[in-house]
């Protein structure tokens, strides 16, 4: 039973974890996405900072944004003259100015906020477990207090499970 551990325990920290501000652009969320991806980390997701707002001194973390809410708000923003045509529309997510018109979008109005799917460092990992199944998420943030820390992941999760099950 993957209750052993304490989140804090198995979570990445917030040094290592790709992040950009919700006042930044969706191109600028794609190309710090990208860098990573280039360099061999497997993060699919961003942390999202307010450029304005602290907690303890320190960036707030007010949300994630995921590779589907990018592809989402693509979506949402591609210009098109009606619905009727839907392989049209779509074909149009392949020319560069209609991507470049859709990313100008800042990645505070694509993000997903944190409400209620986030973690304390010294919750068990059945607690990260059951957040994650009953929100639908992969990933979720980690907190001391009021004072991100860092995230865990699914995968950092099965890692322990394969561990337990090995020994």
């Amino acid at each position: 039973m993957p209750g052993g551990k304490k989140v804090g325990e198995l979570m990445v920290s917030l040094a290592e974890y790709p992040f950009v501000y919700d006042t930044d652009s969706l191109k600028d969320a794609v190309r710090v996405l990208k860098e990573y991806l280039n360099e061999g980390k497997s993060h699919r997701s961003l942390l999202v900072f307010s450029k304005t707002k602290k907690v303890a001194g320190e960036k707030e973390l007010v949300g994630i944004l995921t590779v589907r809410d990018i592809l989402n708000t693509i979506k949402k923003n591609r210009k098109c003259p009606g619905e009727a045509d839907i392989f049209m529309s779509w074909a149009l997510f392949y020319h560069k100015d209609v991507l470049e018109e859709c990313l100008v979008t800042t990645v505070g109005r694509a993000v997903r906020p944190l409400v209620k799917a986030f973690v304390q460092a010294d919750d068990s990992v059945t607690k990260a477990v059951e957040l994650m199944m009953n929100n639908n998420v992969n990933l979720l943030p980690v907190f001391e207090n009021k004072k991100a820390v860092g995230v865990i992941r699914a995968l950092d999760i099965l890692d322990y499970i394969g561990e337990l099950v090995e020994s």
